[in-house]
């Protein structure tokens, strides 16, 4: 009973210190402490894990995150798609400015800031994160249809830099003040660094522009270009 209270206390004092901008506790514990959670997460977040180290001991450099982890999870490919149709309204509009015979390029970006569920590896990861969706595309009219074609470049990124929120909550280790890393940071014990994808998708399509009171159709393929990452 009294080992489950001194548990309780010294979680309530982490939560606690969560709401401070500095833990006020000495150096060599606050390195023990994220020591023992990149030991303790291997089996269970390995990703997360590696990118602790990476932030303990990788002297800021950037790190490219694997694109198959990243897509895996919902929220990313949920944040493409909300990119992908704002694409395909902006081309479905652009189609009904078309003359016959008449052709038009498209260029523009779109971001999305993406927030991970919690409880996810993508969480202890990037809890917040924004994907930028340039695109570049050509319309074609002949007769009543619109042929579409081009390119979508998507590049997610987010800084690794234990900055923003309170604390974290920890499996095995409770409520992490977010403190602890910026404490480690000026203590020059652990660089912040930026995380960083890129992939590309092309669209070939076809719009058929209506007119009040119809509205039009269109049919989009969206495709990923395979570079093996």
């Amino acid at each position: 009973m009294f080992v489950t209270l001194d548990r309780l206390a010294e979680r309530a004092g982490m939560f606690l210190r969560g709401l401070r901008r500095r833990t006020g506790r000495p150096v060599p514990e606050l390195i023990g402490l994220f020591r023992s959670i990149i030991d303790g997460g291997r089996d269970f977040h390995p990703i997360a894990s590696d990118f602790l180290q990476h932030f303990m001991d990788g002297a800021g450099a950037s790190r490219t995150m694997s694109l198959r982890w990243l897509r895996s999870f919902k929220v990313i490919k949920k944040a493409e798609r909300r990119n992908q149709r704002r694409f395909e309204r902006q081309l479905l509009r652009r189609a009904g400015l078309l003359e016959e015979h008449g052709s038009s390029w498209l260029h523009d970006h779109w971001d999305v800031r993406i927030n991970a569920f919690i409880g996810t590896e993508l969480f202890y990861v990037s809890r917040m994160s924004l994907l930028r969706s340039q695109g570049s595309f050509v319309l074609t009219r002949d007769g009543r249809e619109v042929r579409v074609s081009g390119t979508v470049r998507h590049r997610w990124f987010d800084p690794y830099d234990w900055d923003r929120g309170r604390w974290v909550y920890i499996p095995r280790h409770g409520f992490v003040p977010i403190a602890v890393g910026r404490d480690l940071v000026e203590a020059d014990e652990a660089r912040n660094f930026l995380m960083e994808s890129r992939h590309v998708q092309t669209l070939e399509g076809v719009c058929v522009p209506g007119r009040w009171p119809r509205r039009g159709r269109a049919t989009f393929v969206w495709a990923l270009v395979r570079t093996g990452s």
